[in-house]
């Protein structure tokens, strides 16, 4: 190449060619090791400053949002209670045998022990006018005669009721009319009157004290006014008696006989 001194031109190309031949050389010049380095160390502190600031950000984020725009709870509505289930209706049971009313032929009403007192057929509302056997004294005789007379009884259970009557004693108009007998207010003494089938025992707490220690007209004065008075009842064939139910305190201790077969 010629190079031309004093000439403008050629000064301006001068400088040109020398800025290429050192960009020449710095591009052939190896790169300085060193220098790689810090800059790697630069980069990595730009980037580490650049996450710590990022983690900053996502953590004030949250709080952020929490106090500018917190989420909006809506009521929580409880649950409905359990509803217990609905019971059925309860199912009515079967009546007992001793709730239904006894179809036994004849049927019949029971005493206070559960036995019959007298047939269904029989009225058992307003009264029944009864016999009663009352006691007469006959002159030249031991032992009285026997006198009906009428008592008006409820009718129901008018066998047991005609009992009690008996049992209570003379009316103030019986006695006017000279008739005694040897029951007076005894009907205390009276516990149940049960029938089974044809047959009547009347059962009784004692009698004691109802005839004198020496009377020998037990019979006549104790037993055929009660047989009588309930025999009177069609239903009734045969009267029975009995003291706590032992039918032989009365017939063997009472009446010093023997009880009937």
């Amino acid at each position: 190449m010629t190079v031309t001194d004093g000439d403008p031109d050629a000064q301006a190309t001068r400088d040109t060619l020398r800025r290429m031949a050192g960009t020449a050389a710095d591009i052939a010049r190896p790169p300085d090791l060193g220098d790689l380095r810090r800059r790697a160390r630069r980069r990595r502190v730009r980037s580490v400053a650049a996450a710590g600031l990022a983690a900053a950000a996502m953590a004030a984020f949250p709080v952020g949002m929490a106090v500018t725009a917190g989420p909006s709870r809506e009521p929580q509505l409880a649950a409905p209670a359990p509803t217990a289930p609905t019971s059925p209706a309860p199912v009515p049971s079967p009546p007992r045998p001793s709730d239904v009313p006894s179809a036994a032929t004849p049927s019949a009403q029971a005493t206070e022990t559960g036995s019959p007192i007298q047939p269904a057929t029989e009225p058992t509302t307003g009264t029944r006018r009864v016999k009663l056997f009352l006691l007469r004294e006959q002159a030249g005789r031991r032992c009285p005669q026997l006198v009906a007379v009428t008592r008006d009884v409820p009718a129901r259970s008018v066998a047991k009721e005609a009992l009690r009557a008996l049992l209570d004693g003379p009316s103030s108009a019986d006695r006017a009319a000279g008739l005694t007998s040897a029951f007076d207010g005894d009907a205390h003494r009276f516990r149940y009157l049960k029938l089974d089938g044809a047959n009547a025992r009347a059962d009784f707490t004692d009698l004691d004290g109802v005839l004198a220690p020496d009377d020998s007209c037990e019979k006549t004065k104790l037993l055929e006014p009660m047989r009588r008075t309930l025999e009177q009842f069609d239903w009734i064939e045969q009267a029975r008696f009995s003291i706590r139910g032992d039918q032989r305190a009365f017939y063997v201790d009472v009446l010093h006989d023997r009880v009937p077969e």
